[in-house]
């Protein structure tokens, strides 16, 4: 049966990519969930993150499992208390939220969840409300409950507003208002809804902490400040399927690292369609000296949250992630993007390309293009995309100048936002105080004199500004502290070399293959194939 985009399913990606529990995906199954509709492919990973999220999708493309997946996945069983509130504007809409959890979470242990609607027993509801870790409700019945007391509400981790655009509007805002006040500050925050007019984004604004937006939409946004390239890998004639598939990874891998080496960058982003090649690519390019980790569906929620806050504390140059995990993921500094292997259409594409030239600043592309990765790269030129061939000799100054276009701009941006946090916190210690002390004055000294050294005391805080020279024309990128670093120069360490080759100063030394496992196939010809790249 043909659908429309909004429901297509993509025959290649199961929810076992993007759910932890096999409790739930084995509910999922049963329930007649086998493949995630685009909403829940896009909009799971990252409510999986933990962070807030505003999603617009009609009714009938699957948003009821997304949050119901959320909502599953982020419960503790050793915590016998309501966990997740979901406000839905109707009863009728409580109720069939209900039965979707029931559902898909029939073989959670222990799970239980429960719709407070009115015109039911208050009594009723009074006896299963401290059992059940999933509450969903009308406004009325849920401020009825926590004004008798009935409902905590001390462990609610996550907030759900399903139709958003009703709950927020006039009838119920002030409700909404209600209820999100007596909830702990700390929680997770989404909102489903059809249309998101400004007005409704507003209100919204007001209750979560930098939400990220996923809109399915028909046309997908050109890149105007991303320059893409690509470069041709060769690997000869290899009859045997799985020796030539290993041996273009071999060669990726390589080239990746000489781009690595040669264009400058703050933070790069590669995607790669294989988990166990994404996890190897990313150790090897650890020995190398570049600082990266992996992301996929397959890690924990903490273990994702933890290599994301190490991107974005720039503790990692590199990040290797697949597609379920990279859409929506914003980072500022990245501004290099390499595609190992191409996605399955052209969205998503643009949605990795994408990942760079945030915000209107500059950003770099290079897609390294296998044998049987030409017809691809053919259909998004006749598309429209602009793709350039890398130059063979790479100039580093050259694409130097294209990142330096906005590069003030985002680290004007970036300042601000550290200025921001430091600003919160005391700006002096005890010790800065004691040595800022203004010593006494003479009792004989004039008034005019001391207004003037009042007036430069209070000047001496706004002279302190911490790391300025971080963020000054000779600012230096924090240098990879890795022993086996490569010795050619990481951007922004010192001037740039030769635009067309090294100097003396900088040998790039010969890079070494990835260590992939010894092989053996059926014939015993001692070449172990990989499992993922079985046909």
């Amino acid at each position: 049966m043909k659908r429309s985009r909004d429901v297509e399913i993509d025959e290649n990606v199961d929810f076992e990519t993007l759910v932890q529990s096999k409790q739930l995906v084995r509910g999922l199954a049963e329930a007649g969930y086998e493949r995630p509709s685009p909403i829940q492919l896009q909009a799971i990973p990252l409510g999986r993150l933990g962070i807030d999220l505003i999603a617009q999708a009609k009714s009938g493309t699957g948003k009821t499992v997304v949050f119901s997946v959320i909502a599953l996945e982020s419960i503790r069983s050793d915590v016998n208390k309501p966990q997740v509130l979901v406000i839905a504007p109707t009863r009728e809409i409580a109720v069939q939220i209900r039965d979707v959890l029931r559902n898909i979470g029939r073989h959670i242990p222990g799970f239980q969840c429960e719709a407070f609607i009115g015109g039911l027993s208050v009594r009723a509801d009074a006896k299963k409300a401290p059992k059940c870790q999933v509450v969903i409700g009308t406004p009325g019945r849920l401020i009825q409950l926590m004004t008798e007391k009935i409902l905590d509400t001390s462990e609610i981790r996550l907030l759900v507003l399903d139709e958003a655009d009703r709950l927020m509007s006039e009838v119920f805002t002030k409700q909404i208002q209600y209820v999100y006040r007596r909830l702990p500050k700390r929680k997770q925050c989404i909102a489903f809804s059809a249309t998101f007019s400004d007005d409704l984004l507003k209100l919204l604004d007001t209750l979560m902490d930098k939400p990220q937006t996923v809109r399915l939409t028909t046309k997908v946004p050109e890149l105007e400040e991303v320059q893409q390239y690509y470069k041709a890998i060769q690997i000869g004639e290899i009859e045997n399927p799985f020796k030539r598939k290993l041996t273009e990874y071999k060669a990726k891998f390589e080239a990746a690292a000489e781009i690595l080496g040669k264009i400058p960058f703050h933070q790069c982003m590669i995607f790669i369609n294989s988990v166990p090649r994404a996890i190897e690519l990313s150790k090897w390019l650890t020995e190398m000296g570049w600082m990266s980790g992996y992301i996929s569906g397959g890690l924990s929620q903490e273990q994702r949250l933890d290599v994301m806050g190490q991107m974005r504390d720039f503790k990692l140059r590199v990040l290797v992630c697949s597609d379920l995990i990279a859409r929506g993921i914003d980072i500022d500094r990245v501004n290099l993007v390499i595609n190992i292997e191409y996605p399955r259409d052209k969205d998503t594409y643009m949605h990795r390309v994408g990942r760079t030239g945030r915000f209107g600043t500059s950003g770099i592309a290079v897609n390294l293009i296998g044998p049987e990765d030409k017809q691809f790269m053919e259909s998004l030129k006749n598309e429209g995309v602009h793709i350039m061939p890398l130059p063979e000799n790479v100039s580093y100054s050259e694409f130097r100048k294209i990142l330096s276009d906005n590069e003030e701009e985002m680290l004007k941006r970036h300042y601000a936002k550290r200025q921001e946090q430091k600003d919160k916190r005391p700006r002096f210690t005890t010790l800065d105080k004691k040595l800022l002390a203004t010593p006494k004055k003479p009792a004989n000294q004039t008034k005019t004199t001391s207004t003037t050294n009042s007036q430069q005391d209070k000047e001496i805080p706004h002279c302190i500004q911490p790391d300025n020279q971080l963020y000054s024309g000779q600012w230096h990128m924090p240098h990879p502290t890795h022993t086996s670093m490569p010795s050619f120069p990481l951007p922004f360490i010192q001037p740039s070399p030769s635009p067309l080759q090294y100097s003396h100063q900088y040998v790039p030394p010969p890079i070494v293959a990835p260590s992939f496992p010894p092989m053996h196939s059926k014939n015993h010809n001692n070449h172990f194939i990989p499992p993922d790249l079985w046909f």
